[in-house]
This record gives structure tokens, sequence and C-alpha cells, in this order.
């Protein structure tokens, strides 16, 4: 068979066109094509259809007609007649996705981008695939009773079928050729079955939806808003689910199974979502995609990640740009001046050329008017919180690095890894500390945090007026965060905190208090009352009291604190609930580190003999507050108390 790769000559066009004439039916359609086609394109149109017949020669004997090429099938008025309504980024985007080379494609971006629409040509496309072949069943080895099947799921059964599944139907309804050549039931509601077995179904959300049926194809929807739960009964393990990993695999093994054969898999997996957060799925496939080309050269996951300004036409927007700052954990996004960011963006560092984006002028409005919303929607960016509570990334991020901590590791599980502390770096060891401990659940991490009040500062505050005040306030300093996670196929043994409070006040550091969240910090507070500490509760999930002090006091410039990036990201990531007003992290992330951050602010600033140590009085609201936590340290010392008079009668 002749190569169609040469020059576009004359002769070319015609031997492709003598090639077309000879293929039964599809080369009909594809010559009718070429004839709606503009003269300009239809040399170029032709070469390629032309290629495609001939690639499909060698395994001809599988088809009982030999399928069109994807162009055709999308464009042509016989199948989709989608010519003109379909951008041309967008098709070429479809034809890469759909050409053998990939088992999934992760679409993404912005909204209006094409990514639903790309991913719904594709089903029709794969379904198109399986009606020409002369024995699917055969083909695959399959049980010709059984079903060959593509679903539609999303994080609802609702979801799926009126955002995917109903477009799918009307497309394929009409479709000439699927009404006449491969005709559908379309009388079932929920799903399409096509002649010989080959069903096309909106199933629920649920992970097992699909169980026992050879799924073929899916189009995964939402895919990054689907629900993440902790403490779950839906989880093997009682700890974490996530509904997206979960359907998601059990699509990928049920493909696997029932398809794979010779180190090739027929079909395809559409993920689509648009961008919420950082390291969501889409995010983790786009960057196993990256992995796989940069070990092997090549990758099985197309990754379409598009803004609607990228797929359409030039002349579309105008030519006027303007350069937008992404941000990062340690900066604030924001729209960069024409000095900042120069001509394309030339005045920007090079480290951060990865941050910019430059958006044509039209959005500008919609970026002025709501950033954070116009960075997901319009530029296709994911931001590090939706509803973020610290808006100032700055100053959270001067905080961090300020002082050495006194262990030797940010991150442990005490089995694996276990710091060591670092006695040179106590600093003022007698003054007294308050550690704050989140604990965790299986599986999850857990926050320790050790600190005490360095000194006092004066803080201007502004009056309602425009006079402004001066506040005494007091400056945090931390010894120390760390992020205990379980050890692998384990949990966290919290006997192993106490050691290191244990270890700390040996090493001569003055460790007074130390609070807990509520869960599972009974039986640790007990034991460490009886060695001398104060000890309580304090949730920092009951309201966002502890989060405002804490908020403030980083605004201010009153925190200082060792480098930790999983603490400082935690603390970026923290969102605000608008209808409960609790601060929480977005789903399937943490704040651990952070609650235990925040705990010991709170604690600190709260604590009347801090106060009265550096000689400051408090005002009256603070008083209030600390009246509340003496009765709390009383309540603990009675305990202790108790404790050892019970332990001395028993002796």
């Amino acid at each position: 068979m002749r190569s169609f790769a040469a020059l576009r000559t004359t002769e070319t066009i015609e031997a492709a066109y003598d090639l077309i004439a000879k293929v039964p039916v599809s080369g009909r359609t594809v010559l009718d094509h070429a004839a709606e086609l503009p003269r300009n394109e239809r040399g170029a149109y032709l070469i390629a259809a032309a290629a495609h017949f001939a690639g499909l020669v060698p395994e001809a004997h599988r088809y009982r007609l030999l399928p069109v090429d994807l162009r055709t099938f999308v464009e042509s008025r016989r199948y989709l007649g989608r010519r003109g309504i379909v951008y041309p980024a967008v098709m070429a985007a479809i034809a890469e996705m759909n050409d053998g080379s990939y088992v999934e494609s992760v679409l993404t971006g912005g909204i209006g981008s094409g990514k639903t629409t790309a991913a719904l040509l594709g089903m029709a496309w794969q379904h198109y695939l399986l009606s020409v072949l002369k024995d699917p069943h055969a083909a695959y080895g399959l049980d010709p009773a059984s079903e060959i099947l593509s679903v539609f799921q999303s994080m609802n059964a609702r979801t799926a079928r009126d955002n995917d599944y109903t477009r799918f139907r009307h497309m394929i309804a009409a479709s000439p050729y699927f009404r006449e050549v491969f005709p559908p039931d379309a009388t079932r509601g929920a799903e399409i079955a096509f002649p010989r077995r080959i069903v096309a179904r909106s199933l629920t959300g649920n992970v097992h939806a699909a169980i026992g049926a050879n799924v073929m194809n899916a189009l995964l929807d939402e895919i990054n808003f689907m629900q993440i739960v902790e403490d779950s009964a839906q989880a093997a393990d009682g700890g974490v689910f996530d509904q997206a990993l979960e359907m998601y695999n059990g699509i990928v093994r049920r493909r696997k199974s029932r398809f794979l054969k010779d180190g090739r898999l027929p079909g395809m997996i559409y993920l689509v979502s648009s961008k919420r957060y950082p390291g969501e799925f889409t995010d983790r496939k786009i960057e196993e995609a990256r992995r796989e080309r940069a070990e092997r050269g090549r990758s099985s996951i197309f990754v379409y990640d598009r803004t609607v300004y990228d797929i359409k036409p030039a002349g579309t927007y105008g030519a006027a740009r303007w350069s937008l700052f992404l941000g990062d954990t340690t900066r604030r996004p924001r729209i960069l001046s024409d000095e900042e960011s120069g001509e394309e963006g030339a005045a920007v560092p090079p480290e951060d050329a990865h941050l910019i984006r430059r958006i044509p002028h039209e959005f500008r409005s919609e970026f002025e008017h709501d950033l954070l919303s116009a960075i997901r929607d319009i530029a296709g960016c994911s931001t590090l919180a939706t509803n973020p509570y610290l808006i100032n990334t700055e100053a959270v991020a001067a905080a961090f690095g300020a002082r050495p901590s006194v262990l030797s590791l940010e991150r442990t599980d005490f089995v694996t890894t276990r710091p060591a502390i670092l006695r040179e770096h106590i600093a003022e060891p007698q003054e007294p500390r308050l550690a704050h401990v989140d604990l965790a659940v299986s599986g999850d991490s857990a926050g320790v945090a050790v600190g005490y009040v360095e000194r006092f500062v004066d803080v201007p505050r502004s009056g309602m007026e425009g006079g402004s005040t001066i506040e005494r306030m007091p400056r945090i300093a931390f010894d120390l965060v760390l992020e205990v996670t379980p050890p692998r196929n384990g949990e966290i043994e919290f006997e192993s905190l106490r050691r290191l409070f244990y270890a700390l006040r040996e090493a001569g550091m003055n460790l007074k208090w130390i609070g807990f969240d509520t869960y599972q910090s009974r039986d640790s507070i007990q034991l460490l009352r009886q060695q001398g500490f104060v000890t309580g509760t304090q949730s920092m999930d009951a309201d966002s009291t502890a989060y405002d002090v804490a908020k403030t006091a980083l605004y201010d410039g009153r925190v200082a604190a060792p480098a930790h990036d999983h603490a400082r990201t935690e603390l970026i990531r923290l969102e605000r609930d608008p209808r409960t007003g609790r601060i929480d992290h977005p789903a399937g992330f943490s704040k651990d580190c952070a609650d235990a951050m925040a705990g010991v602010i709170y604690g600190l600033t709260y604590r009347r003999d801090t106060w009265a140590r550096h000689g400051e009085s408090m005002t009256a609201i603070l008083q209030s507050i600390a009246r509340k936590m003496e009765q709390k340290d009383a309540k603990s010392e009675t305990a202790r108390a108790a404790g050892q008079g019970r332990h001395l009668s028993s002796s």
C-alpha cells in the first residue's frame, strides 16, 4: 500500500481519491463529505482519509465495514454532523486522544473549553468502532450472551444522567448512521441497547454500580467533585473513602480483566472535571502522565487541559493580553501591572514563569470582580482554597523559617523514623511551654506543636473614626511543629507522643501545658496528668474562635515558627464554611498541624499567667476567656491530685 505522507501534490490527491473510492460504503461517505468541504481543505482531507484506510488494511478481516476516520465521523452529516460546531482545536485533540495510543483521557481546564463535548464525541466514536466489527464478542473473547458496556458515572445518578448520558442519547438519536445501520433501542430510560448486546448505561454514583459488567468504555464526570469522607464505613479500613478513586479503580480492573489482550486495551476511560484544588484526582493523573513520558518517552494517558480562549479560533478575542500571577503557598494570586509583567510577561523572573497566565483583555472584569473563581473557571487553574480563610498568604509564609526547630525532623512515624531533640535549639528553656496535639484516626496524620510567649509587642490598631490605638499582644515562638504519620499498615501509637513530651522536659524545656482535641485523648490526658503536666481539651472544630486568634497573630507578624512546608500549606488551604462559619480543610486534605499551631497560639494568648509573667495586664475581654481556661486548668490539677491520691492509697 503506497504512502500518503508525501507532499500534497495533485498526483497524491488523485491517488488518495482512487484508494478511497475502492473502499465499500465508507469510501463513498468520505467522498460525499469531501465534496461539501471548501476547495482549499479537500486535498489535505482526502490524503488523511486515505492514509486512515490504508492503515486498516492489515486488520481488514475484523471488520464488516472499514470505519471512516474520526474527523469524517464527527463532521459528516451521515454520522454526527458536527462540522462548524466543533472547533478545530478541539477536533484535533479528539482525533489524537482516540487514535489508539491511549487508554485513558484526562479532560480538564476552564469552563467552555470543550472537555465534556470531547468526551461525549469520543464515547460515540467508541460505539461506532464496535458497530463495524464483524463480531465484537469474538474479537475480545467474550460470551456472546454478555453485554459490552459503556458507562456514564458522576457524583450521583442525576448528574450522570442529566449532564452526560442525556446529551449522548440525543447525539445518537440524531445520527442517520445509528438510526439506519446500528439502530439502538432507547426505550429503556437509563440505557441505550444497541444491536449485538452493546449497551450504553447511566449509572448511579455508587462505586460498585458496574460490578460484574464487561465495561469497555467509561465517562466519569466531575471527578474532582466526588465525595471524600473521613472515618467512612465504605472504606475497607474504616479510614478515608475516596469516591473518585474507588470508582476509577473498579472500572480499570474490569476493563483489564475483560479486554486486555496481547498488551492492547481497546476502548477508553474519559476522566472529566473542572479544577478546584491542587493535587486532586485530575492533577494526580496528569502527574502520572508526566512521569510515564519522562521514564518511557510516551504515556497511555492523554491530557486535555484547555481554556475557552485556547480553543476558539484566532480573531475571537482581541490581541490585548494582561498577566495573571497564580500565586503559590507563600504568595497571593493577583493581576500584574504592565510594569511587573513587561511585554508578553518578559519581566517575570524565570522561576515564576510557570505561575503566569496571559489572559485576553475581554475577561479582565471577571478577574477583578472575583479573582479566585475566575482563576478556576476562566484560566482553568486550581486554587489552594475556594473560600480561603487566610487570604494573606505572605503573612502566613513569613511566620515559617523564623527560628530553628528543636527536632531533627518535620515528619515522623516513630517506627521507621524518629526525631532527635536538638538541645542547642531550645531557647529560653525556663519559659513555660504549651503543646497542642491534634490526634488522628487510623490512616491519618496527627499534628503536634509546642510554643511559648517570647515577649509582648506593640500592635497598632485602626480606630472606627480613622484614629489608631496600640495593643500589647504576645509574640508566639514555636519550638517545633511535627507531622506524625501512621507506620505502614499500622496506626499511630500515642505512647510515642507522650514519650516525646517526657524527653522534651528531660532536655530542659519547661513544658507545662498540653492540650488535645477531643478525639481519643482521654487516656493520654490522664497519663500525662499523672506526670505533672496540666492537661485539657480544646477543639478547633467547635467554632472559629481559636483560628480567629491565630489568624490575627499571623497577620500581626507575631508568630515565629520553624520551617514546615506541610503546616504552612495546611494553613493556606483552610476554608471558612459560609453556612456554618466553621474553619475546615478541603475534602481530601488535612489540617492536623494547622490545628496544633492554632491550639498553641490560642492557648498562650488567653492564659493569664503568661501575661502576668511578662508584666502585662489583660483587657476585660481577654480576662473573661482567661478565666474559663483557668477553670479548665484547675480541674486538671484537681484530677491529677485525685489520681495521685488513689495511687498512694493502693500502694
